[in-house]
């Protein structure tokens, strides 16, 4: 059977919400390297635009780039998921703060956020820096999650990869986590650490789209047999609004793999509901 996205309805384990003025900087080193953002639009009609794709919660993930940034970041997300009561709150946290462990704390105990998110490409420190040691003890401590770019799409540098973040995983192998793009390039390798670890999970974003933009050289995506096999394990997100095509594009992808009802039901929205402990949507 044939579906089609208003069948039903989502819940976007990645998207993204940093404040307005960092979204600015943002977009414009996008567009210095040409990756053109497509919805580069007030904060406000972001969230319009989610609720109009029947949307129902959504992650804030954003990310401090350098010292003394997090802390006000995390101020403003919270700000930010007390005026969206549908936002999925998500922090950040950089290494070189010296009250790291402080306002990490304060994330879970104050702020009630569901986890945080960790872009190794971009904020530049490996997954097992030990100066995240006790941040990582006071994140499982609060059972919160850690979303991870940790896969090598869609280009790499000296801090992602499986083989860097082993080293982490070795560690805290009974953390809750999510990894960005399903593990993108190292599908098959991230795919296999779910038998390992059952608080782990994949999200699908910029993975499943019609006009794939991840080149797929010698690696292919997860065949649908294999999305079905973890199919409780597998997050619906869309890297929004930092895509460079269509919101729709996230989800017709995957319908385009027809699939059984229950499995769309369950990475649309289910999952993470059920991981989330999300109420009343």
């Amino acid at each position: 059977m044939v579906y089609s996205r208003e069948d039903f309805k989502y819940i976007d384990a990645h998207t993204h919400f940093f404040p307005p003025d960092m979204f600015k900087s943002i977009w414009d080193w996008f567009e210095k390297v040409k990756w053109e953002i497509k919805y580069q639009l007030p904060t406000e009609e972001l969230v319009k635009i989610l609720k109009n794709q029947n949307v129902k919660a959504f992650t804030t993930h954003n990310y401090a780039h350098k010292k003394d940034l997090a802390e006000n970041m995390n101020e403003w997300t919270n700000k930010f998921s007390k005026e969206h009561p549908n936002a999925i709150p998500f922090g950040t946290i950089w290494p070189e703060d010296e009250n790291r462990e402080e306002y990490t704390k304060k994330i879970f105990e104050i702020y009630k956020f569901k986890g945080i998110k960790i872009q190794p490409l971009v904020q530049e420190f490996y997954p097992n820096d030990p100066r995240m040691t006790e941040v990582y003890k006071i994140i499982e401590d609060y059972g919160g999650f850690i979303t991870w770019h940790a896969g090598t799409a869609p280009y790499r540098n000296e801090y992602v990869g499986l083989k860097h973040f082993k080293k982490y995983l070795d560690k805290f192998s009974d953390m809750k986590m999510i990894i960005a793009h399903m593990g993108a390039y190292e599908y098959d390798k991230f795919i296999k650490l779910l038998d390992k670890h059952n608080n782990m999970y994949l999200d699908t974003a910029m993975i499943f789209i019609r006009n794939n933009i991840f080149p797929e050289r010698k690696v292919k995506q997860p065949k649908p047999e294999i999305l079905q096999s973890y199919q409780d394990r597998i997050l619906f997100g869309s890297d929004f609004p930092n895509i460079p095509y269509p919101y729709e594009q996230s989800v017709l992808g995957l319908l385009d793999l027809d699939l059984p009802r229950n499995f769309y039901q369950s990475i649309f929205f289910k999952n993470a509901k059920k991981i989330f402990r999300l109420k009343g949507i």
